[in-house]
């Protein structure tokens, strides 16, 4: 592992940006982002925005329609506002990262926690040689077997999509490597006092290792070594999934509906719910 560019697990640190900087970093790999009411909101697919800040809380009058060129919005309202919300926003969160400890986990995670820093060497990659010689063959073995996420077209676009690797609003990687190979990573970024785990992936034949456990607490770890980061999403609700969101409610990972105001031209949530009830979930928070 001597020609990687690596760093001691107990070392790592997310970077923290704020928001601006998050909306400058997707604006400079060709995102549409827009600036509404003092607050700057991504274009998520042609014509629906969310802010780039996901979890930020907007006041009511913040979350407004944020372009005219737009059929729907989603945004996460400030508690002061939350009267005023028409959805929710289903979302696996830590909301007190302080009080999260090791200790209070149950017996089974405690014990694949244990496994993982036993089976693997669980580092921070501090440059790109790893990711670039190993990392595409790993995330495709993940792939294929969870359907999850999606996989570049080619390894040419995965290894073009490291090409910012570094830069503070792209975040963190931690990695396990297993016998010497690159068995899986986990990244992850923080913006203002939030902090996202992103992708974690896990090949195949690394499974046993149990580093998905290890990879998703050195996050939390991470996230608190930082300082000023107060909570951690781990993604939205994949209700589908019944094993996925067990995994993290035994790792202290809670559900919470956060209220939100979703808004969408006539016709458009009829369609959705229709055609995806999962990602219906996932926007609105109902059934």
């Amino acid at each position: 592992m001597g020609q990687f560019d690596v760093r001691d697990i107990d070392q790592s640190r997310v970077p923290v940006v704020t928001e601006a900087q998050l909306a400058e970093h997707l604006r400079s790999r060709g995102r549409r982002v827009v600036l509404h009411r003092g607050r700057h909101w991504r274009q998520l697919l042609p014509g629906f925005y969310r802010p780039v800040h996901d979890m930020a809380r907007l006041s009511a009058a913040e979350a407004t329609c944020p372009t005219l060129a737009c059929w729907g919005f989603q945004a996460r309202l400030d508690e002061r506002d939350a009267s005023r919300a028409n959805a929710s926003i289903p979302t696996h969160l830590v909301s007190d990262l302080d009080a999260f400890d090791e200790a209070a986990l149950p017996k089974t995670r405690r014990h694949a926690l244990r496994k993982a820093r036993e089976r693997a060497q669980l580092v921070e990659l501090t440059g790109p040689g790893l990711l670039l010689e190993q990392g595409y063959e790993v995330l495709r073995s993940a792939h294929e077997r969870t359907g999850y996420g999606r996989v570049p077209a080619s390894e040419e676009h995965y290894l073009a999509g490291l090409a910012d690797f570094g830069d503070p609003a792209a975040g963190i990687v931690l990695a396990g490597i297993v016998d010497g190979r690159l068995g899986g990573y986990l990244t992850g970024y923080a913006v203002d006092g939030t902090a996202y785990a992103l992708t974690s992936v896990v090949a195949t034949w690394a499974l046993r290792s149990n580093i998905g456990t290890g990879l998703h607490y050195e996050f939390l770890l991470a996230c608190r070594r930082a300082g000023g980061i107060t909570e951690v999403v781990d993604g939205l609700h994949a209700r589908e999934d019944e094993g996925l969101c067990r995994n993290k409610e035994l790792l202290g990972v809670s559900l919470q509906h956060l209220p939100a105001r979703l808004t969408m031209v006539p016709g458009a949530a009829t369609a959705i719910r229709r055609r995806d009830p999962h990602k219906y979930y996932r926007l609105s928070g109902r059934g």
